[in-house]
């Protein structure tokens, strides 16, 4: 399906879903006006670069392709019940709660996180496990193109170094820390596994388009429940481009 630019301008007329309820907004567009009146910080004028369909399911992924430090919304949709959550860059550290850096945190609290949000996700609109996992498993593969089993791809992480030019407010970083601390997540990844050899209950994916690694974790111990814990990890360096 050719992907369809939708111009989205946040007014006091639109309508968008009501926080006292939980469940999913009734369209696509009421659940975006929803996400940007909660987090303003977003664009205004996303494109349509995604979407993936999965009979009653589906995963839609927006952002504004001219700005340079941009940010992504993504939109879920159950049975023509839709929730959108903030996909944002790795500049807004409080929303990804990022495991292995120390930066200060120099943008704006989105007061958030993307586990809270796929948690509101779940309850809003109302997924079965089955149905959590076939998101989450599509949003990895299909939307994002992350690489999973990490711990046999050592080629990925060490002495590799990321460079992300899509920096405002923060330093250029010293490419040996970049390496160090990329040498000190794969050891951590291979540590995981090797503890876990036997009952797996979770997963790495690294994300090279947003530097970033994700591990989910399913807690739950019956088969109906969703129970998990999601944790991130930033692998890119901070690079400041030298302007002429």
């Amino acid at each position: 399906m050719k992907s369809t630019i939708l111009i989205l301008i946040l007014t006091i007329s639109m309508i968008s879903c009501k926080e006292n309820k939980d469940q999913g907004c009734n369209s696509e567009k009421e659940s975006i006006t929803s996400v940007l009146k909660k987090f303003p910080m977003i664009d205004k004028n996303l494109t349509t670069v995604k979407k993936i369909d999965l009979d009653s399911l589906s995963i839609i992924l927006l952002r504004n392709p001219n700005k340079k430090a941009y940010d992504e919304v993504l939109v879920f949709e159950k049975k023509n019940k839709f929730y959108a959550i903030p996909f944002f860059s790795n500049m807004y550290a409080d929303y990804w709660d990022f495991e292995n850096d120390n930066q200060p945190k120099l943008f704006p609290k989105t007061n958030s996180t993307f586990e809270k949000e796929l948690s509101k996700l779940i309850v809003s609109l109302n997924l079965k496990p089955n149905e959590f996992g076939i998101l989450f498993d599509e949003l990895m593969s299909s939307t994002l193109n992350t690489e999973k089993d990490l711990q046999n791809k050592s080629y990925l992480f060490q002495n590799q170094v990321y460079l992300s030019h899509r920096v405002d407010k923060y330093k250029t970083e010293e490419t040996d820390n970049c390496i160090r601390r990329n040498n000190l997540l794969f050891d951590q990844i291979v540590k995981n596994y090797n503890k876990n050899d036997l009952m797996i209950m979770f997963q790495y994916y690294f994300d090279r388009k947003n530097g970033r690694v994700y591990k989910i974790e399913n807690k739950g111990k019956n088969f109906n429940e969703i129970n998990f814990s999601f944790k991130t990890y930033r692998i890119d360096c901070y690079y400041q481009q030298m302007t002429m």
